[in-house]
């Protein structure tokens, strides 16, 4: 098995009890089918209570939650009574790998970490250099359940490769690296059927097409005057959403009165929010390594490339609402809201579904309200 991880995964390192955000609490804590037979098998006192707190659904068991979501298992010191009593090889497999998110393709796995971290979050936006990535290979066999389609595969890691040139080539701003990621995955998705995508790959390669190009679509958007009603549809669309932690609420709330009172001061103070672009870069670069690929699944790549600008999107925009409201927009903050930001929306099913639906269903989320938020000059 071929394993590839971000350069930095070697420097991450659980801080247990000292997490300001305990990855225990505030979600549902699934149990692999495996682990949960296990459980029900342990004598004794402490067999008793993991017996009592486990519910059975059909494709993962699950915890009953306690007051405020915390596991049960969660003791008032934040560590977990099952890795004390049984080792830390009993625990399940959601506990054992969270904040790592791991996918396969085909005899390939890629492993990350998670935004929604404090950890992980720290680690990978305090980075001034671009990120990269380390291939190695164990002797692990290839599972036989994960089979691809092997070309559209491979199409896709060459695509993948030009989407990072197109993320950290830092002689452009970042709204525009955005927008020509974006228009880079539309160009790809309308051939993706047929596989014809060779010609968008070497027309993305070319840095003079990439200059026309944007030449091109920022005459064409550039002028677009609806940012804060467009935006004031998307917030709607995630107050609609699945709630998991109380202060999400509340920063959507400040959002959505900051929408509607026209984004006051939101020009004025881009360049504080945009000061560190690095963070941002790094912010597309996560995503598109985690979710890019996954089209290989169903063909659906322009919805991953939309995640990945929404959600750079909504942290200017919270950036924005910071900057107004306390006058400065620092690293704490910054890595803050994009940790809230990625439970709320990465780690939850639900949402995440429901957000996909929207970027292929929503004419608020059409290729033209992207480009205009973007290269508008509101907020990038």
């Amino acid at each position: 098995m071929k394993i590839r991880v971000p350069e930095y995964y070697k420097d991450f390192a659980c801080i247990g009890g000292a997490c300001i955000d305990t990855c225990c609490a505030g979600w549902e804590v699934d149990v692999d089918k495996k682990s949960s037979a296990y459980y029900k098998s342990v004598e004794g006192a402490f067999g008793d209570r993991l017996r009592s707190m486990l519910v059975d659904y059909p494709i993962e068991d699950r915890f009953i939650l306690q007051e405020h979501g915390r596991c049960p298992f969660l003791n008032n010191r934040n560590l977990c009574d099952i890795y004390t009593e049984l080792g830390e090889d009993k625990l399940c497999e959601t506990c054992t790998n969270f904040p790592r998110h791991i996918t396969e393709f085909g005899n390939t796995r890629e492993i990350g970490i998670s935004l929604s971290c404090p950890v992980a979050v720290e680690l990978i936006m305090k980075r001034r250099e671009p990120i990269t990535f380390k291939l190695s290979e164990n002797s692990e066999p290839v599972s036989g359940y994960n089979n691809i389609d092997a070309s559209l595969y491979f199409k896709l890691c060459q695509a993948r490769a030009i989407a990072y040139s197109i993320c950290q080539n830092r002689s452009m701003p970042v709204k525009y690296r955005t927008a020509l990621l974006l228009d880079f995955s539309h160009a790809i998705q309308k051939r993706i059927r047929n596989r014809k995508i060779d010609r968008v790959l070497d027309n993305y390669k070319d840095i003079n097409y990439c200059n026309k190009r944007i030449e091109r679509l920022e005459k064409k958007y550039g002028n677009y005057k609806k940012t804060p009603e467009t935006l004031a549809g998307w917030l709607e669309v995630y107050d609609n959403l699945e709630h998991i932690k109380p202060e999400w609420t509340q920063i959507l709330s400040n959002a959505i009165a900051f929408v509607s009172e026209g984004m006051p001061e939101c020009k004025e103070n881009s360049h504080i929010v945009n000061e560190r672009e690095y963070e941002y870069e790094h912010l597309l670069v996560y995503y598109i390594y985690r979710y890019f690929l996954r089209a290989v699944f169903d063909e659906k790549l322009s919805e991953k490339v939309k995640l990945a600008c929404t959600a750079l999107i909504m942290q200017e925009l919270l950036g924005s609402l910071t900057c107004h409201t306390e006058k400065e927009f620092t690293f704490e903050k910054q890595i803050t809201l994009m940790r809230i930001y990625s439970k709320e929306t990465e780690h939850s099913e639900e949402n995440l579904e429901a957000l996909y639906t929207n970027f292929n269903k929503n004419k608020l989320f059409s290729f033209k309200k992207y480009m205009g938020i973007i290269l508008s000059s509101r907020l990038l």
